[in-house]
């Protein structure tokens, strides 16, 4: 038997695979928060009472309505002729989905009014409308 020295080398770390992981994460926390800013379109929901229900079909369609009438989508306003084409492509996506309408309390309701139209001449079945719950006064 033979005893002798172990030599050891210097052992290279490869980072680029670290390096491009850190990278892509980055990448999708930026997409991610830039989306999520813009799908919140500062609106004041109106109260209502009411209890939580499950939801039946996917979210397909955020349409925010602000105080002064104007549809906006993603970053885009929109007239409600226009939302048939967007309703009917969110459809073909998904078909169980219900498209949600934020609108603010101070909106024309006829305004959401043909909001709503829109929607359902673009074939969606429903409708949901966003609401906040009031303060519980103690």
């Amino acid at each position: 038997m033979k005893i002798g020295r172990r030599r050891y080398g210097m052992v290279a770390l490869d980072m680029t695979p670290m390096i491009d992981v850190v990278f892509l994460l980055l990448i999708f926390f930026l997409v991610t928060a830039q989306m999520s800013e813009m799908a919140s379109t500062p609106v004041t929901l109106p109260e209502q009472e009411g209890t939580e229900q499950e939801s039946e079909g996917a979210i397909g369609l955020v349409v925010n309505l602000d105080a002064a009438g104007v549809i906006v989508v993603g970053s885009d306003a929109f007239e409600p002729e226009g939302l048939i084409a967007l309703a009917k492509d969110a459809l073909a996506r998904e078909p169980s989905a219900v498209p949600v309408v934020r609108a603010d309390r101070r909106a024309p309701a006829a305004r959401l009014n043909e909001v709503v139209e829109g929607l359902r001449s673009g074939g969606c079945r429903a409708v949901r409308v966003a609401t906040t719950r009031p303060p519980e006064v103690p």
